[in-house]
């Protein structure tokens, strides 16, 4: 597992629609939960957090440090809502875990290796899953997981999320039978002689 990541946090006061004020002074808005925890408001400085979202990507576990508070919250994301959907973040909500007890994350397929059956037969690769679900303690949350493609040799074969190997201590809960990836046949277009 990489190393977490950082965020800085203040405790928020201004609340509701007034939020508006905070993101025009480069702030964003966030709200940390979680379970037997009150809700707390805290605001981030928004560049500073979108620099961190771009490396650390949305699945990851963050230490969340509030100022004032003594420690860091292991936390990941639970919400992120963007302007018009798919702009800048407007706000953020973070769920703080318990890193004794495991949880369920989504974690990203990393592809690697040449399919022979698309090198050498010219097919074309097909993918149908790009993430699973796993279970495991918070602070063993692998970063991805490896799809070795060197095994698609032929148009008869494919991968499933059985065929995944995950690290130790961590389950992959998604079903097993679940078709991750396979090789095509190359369509063949049969030309005929105008006459």
């Amino acid at each position: 597992m990489a190393e977490r990541m950082t965020l800085a946090a203040m405790p928020r006061v201004v609340l509701g629609k007034k939020v508006a004020r905070l993101r025009r002074a480069g702030k964003l808005p966030a709200n940390v939960y979680g379970k037997g925890l009150d809700s707390v408001a805290v605001e981030l400085d928004a560049r500073e957090f979108g620099r961190i979202l771009k490396v650390g990507g949305t699945r990851s576990l963050y230490d969340l440090k509030v100022e004032g508070e003594g420690g860091s919250r292991p936390v990941v994301l639970r919400g992120l809502s963007r302007a018009h959907g798919t702009g800048v973040p407007i706000h953020v909500d973070f769920y703080q875990v318990d890193p004794t007890k495991p949880i369920q994350a989504t974690v990203q397929l990393h592809f690697v290796g040449v399919a022979p059956a698309v090198q050498d037969l010219a097919g074309t690769l097909v993918q149908s899953l790009e993430t699973v679900v796993v279970r495991c303690y918070p602070l063993a949350i692998p970063e991805s997981l490896e799809v070795d493609l060197s095994r698609l040799v032929n148009f008869e074969t494919s991968l499933t999320v059985g065929d995944l190997v995950a690290p130790e201590g961590v389950e992959i809960t998604t079903d097993p039978s679940v078709f991750i990836a396979s090789v095509a046949p190359p369509r063949i277009r049969l030309e005929t002689d105008a006459e």
